[in-house]
């Protein structure tokens, strides 16, 4: 099962948030995600939070859509989007993507970028998207690939500690079974070479940023 969570962070009106949605993706809004949703024309079918910041109107169209509520106290633990990505999880998701995280208040973008570590999401493919940008979790045991153009992008972040064992391919500057040092900036800005690019970690968490080639770059690719 593959779900789309929307959530309420500022998002630009042209963020290509069509790319990202699938036909049959469940939909889930976290909050007032709903409410953009329903301005893209989607229809949630899931809406959790404590609906503070969905609007009165939206959430009458949305039961009228016969959308299911997952209703939480306003004095909470967790944000929305945390509680949208452990409700999904936990019915099954394999495959998840997040629009709507990444702009709006610093904390809750980095906050947002953290959840990617929850240990409940070990096992699914999870991505945070927002117009030509993703953001993904490269960690023990799993292999991130990426798809996409020689010249686009791929900053390596290590968060929380080092990543070990580094090795990427298809990328111009390759590692090979490598330490990336957490609080450093030598996995920023490296460039993939062809339409497919695979990065590994041995032990440790590694975020994964893929974005478009620079405009104006003009320097050529050798694949590594």
């Amino acid at each position: 099962m593959r779900a789309t969570i929307i959530a309420a962070g500022r998002t630009d009106e042209h963020s290509n948030w069509q790319r990202w949605v699938l036909e049959g993706d469940w939909i889930i809004g976290a909050d007032g995600g709903a409410a953009r949703a329903l301005e893209w024309g989607l229809a949630p079918h899931l809406v959790i939070g404590d609906l503070d910041s969905l609007p009165e109107q939206d959430r009458q169209a949305l039961v009228a859509q016969g959308c299911q509520f997952v209703t939480h106290p306003r004095a909470k633990d967790e944000t929305d989007l945390e509680l949208a990505l452990t409700y999904a999880a936990k019915a099954g998701a394999q495959e998840i993507v997040i629009l709507g995280a990444l702009g709006g208040r610093l904390d809750h973008t980095l906050s947002n970028l953290l959840l990617l570590t929850m240990p409940s999401l070990e096992g699914v493919q999870v991505r945070i998207a927002d117009g030509e940008e993703e953001v993904l979790l490269a960690h023990s045991r799993a292999v991130v690939t990426l798809h996409g153009n020689p010249g686009e992008l791929v900053s390596l972040l290590p968060l929380g500690g080092d990543a070990r064992g580094v090795t990427t391919r298809g990328l111009a500057w390759a590692l090979h079974d490598e330490t990336l040092r957490f609080g450093f900036s030598r996995g920023v800005s490296n460039e993939m070479t062809g339409s497919l690019a695979q990065i590994e970690v041995a032990s440790g968490f590694l975020l994964v940023v893929h974005g478009p080639q620079p405009e104006g770059q003009v320097e050529a690719l050798v694949d590594s």
